[in-house]
C-alpha cells in the first residue's frame, strides 16, 4: 500500500527556517552581533507567520524565501519607520540610520545609474517578475553576472551548488567576482572580466529591468 506524500505547509517551512543556520548567520551579519538579535529574529517570524500562506509557499517554491528574509530584516533593522526600530530606538540600542530601502515606486522609476547596485533591495512582491525577466530577457553574460552578484538561483549563498562558501554577505563585491572568474593562460597570465565592466553590466541589467516594469506597469 502506497502512502501519500504529505504536502509541505507554511508552518513546516517556517519551523525549518527558524531552526536553520541560515537565519542565525543572517541576523548576526545584519546586526553585527547586536544584543537585539533575538528580538529581531522574533520580529521576523511574527511578520512571516502573519503573511498569507500562499505568499510563503510561493517564495519557497520559487527559491526566493531567503531573499524575502534578507529584505524584511534589513527593512526592520535599518529603517527609522519600521515597527522594530520604533520599539527599540528610544533606548539607544539600535543605530539611528537612514532607511536602507526604497519604496516599490521609487525602485521602479529612479535611474539605476544614480545608485550603485549594492544599495538595492528588490521589493519582494516583484521578485518573481524580476527573476523571470533575468532568466528570459537578459543576455547570457549579463544574466550570470547579475545572479552571481545578487546570489540568485544556483549562486544562492546557502543552497546553491555554485555558491561562494567564503562569503555570507547578501551580495558579492565586483572585485570578488573579477577574481572568481579569472582564468590562467598557458603562459601564466590572468584573464578576467574587469570589475568596472561587471559594474556596467549590473547597471545595464537594472536599467532594463526597471524599464520592463515601468513599461508594463507591473504591480
Amino acid at each position: 500500500m502506497k502512502h501519500k506524500t504529505r504536502l509541505i505547509t507554511k508552518d513546516d517551512i517556517l519551523v525549518q527556517l527558524y531552526k536553520s543556520d541560515f537565519i542565525k548567520d543572517l541576523i548576526w551579519t545584519i546586526t553585527s552581533g547586536n544584543q537585539l538579535k533575538e528580538d529581531l529574529k522574533s520580529e521576523l517570524f511574527l511578520i512571516l507567520f502573519e503573511m498569507d500562506d500562499r505568499r510563503i509557499l510561493r517564495a519557497y517554491n520559487n527559491n526566493y524565501l531567503h531573499y524575502l528574509c534578507v529584505n524584511i530584516l534589513k527593512k526592520q533593522y535599518h529603517s527609522k519607520t519600521s515597527p522594530f526600530h520604533k520599539k527599540f530606538r528610544w533606548g539607544g540600542k539600535v543605530k539611528d540610520t537612514e532607511p536602507f530601502y526604497q519604496s516599490e515606486s521609487e525602485w521602479k522609476y529612479n535611474s539605476p545609474l544614480e545608485i550603485e547596485p549594492d544599495t538595492y533591495v528588490f521589493p519582494e512582491e516583484l521578485m518573481e517578475k524580476i527573476i523571470w525577466f533575468v532568466d528570459n530577457k537578459l543576455d547570457l553574460v549579463d544574466r550570470e553576472l547579475f545572479k552571481i552578484y545578487y546570489k540568485i538561483g544556483r549562486y544562492d549563498r546557502w543552497l546553491g551548488d555554485l555558491r561562494d562558501t567564503n562569503c555570507k554577505k547578501p551580495i558579492s563585491s565586483l572585485r570578488k567576482i573579477e577574481n572568481k572568474l579569472a582564468i590562467t593562460t598557458i603562459e601564466g597570465k590572468k584573464i578576467s572580466i574587469g570589475y568596472d565592466t561587471i559594474g556596467l553590466s549590473l547597471k545595464r541589467s537594472l536599467m532594463r529591468i526597471k524599464y520592463y516594469l515601468k513599461k508594463n506597469e507591473l504591480d
